[in-house]
């Protein structure tokens, strides 16, 4: 593993906008401009699920943590949530959402979700590097 970035966040809107800052000026210059729009785009998108569907509480955090290993780029997003169902939707169902996890499915690799300390959605993608 190289090169790691771990994060926490406080529950608030801007999480979003500061994890997507904080990895761009990590990785920018390791991965492929088009893999760096992709990687931007899901760690808004992940920070965003965690905040909104997290049942946060005051003072709760989100985390991330990303790296880049040999050629993949792997994201985790966690949030102290236990309870809630993750769960890919519909675009623009319930209120114009579902965006979401719709990104994560067509842009990652793969990707999955681990409970064992509340919820992490993680993803991989090819990190593309430029050499």
């Amino acid at each position: 593993m190289e090169a790691v970035l771990e994060l926490s966040f406080a529950a608030v809107p801007a999480a979003a906008t500061d994890a997507r800052t904080q990895v761009t000026e990590r990785f920018g210059t390791r991965l492929a401009a088009r893999v760096l729009e992709d990687v931007r785009l899901l760690v808004t998108e992940l920070v965003t699920n965690a905040l909104r569907h997290g049942r946060l509480r005051t003072g709760d955090r989100v985390s991330l943590k990303a790296w880049v290993t040999g050629d993949v780029f792997r994201i985790e997003v966690g949030d102290p949530g236990r309870d809630g169902e993750v769960a890919q939707r519909a675009p623009g169902a319930r209120g114009g959402g579902g965006y979401g996890l719709y990104l994560v499915e067509m842009l990652a690799k793969r990707w999955g979700v681990d409970r064992r300390d509340g919820t992490v959605v993680w993803c991989e993608l090819p990190s593309g590097a430029d050499r």
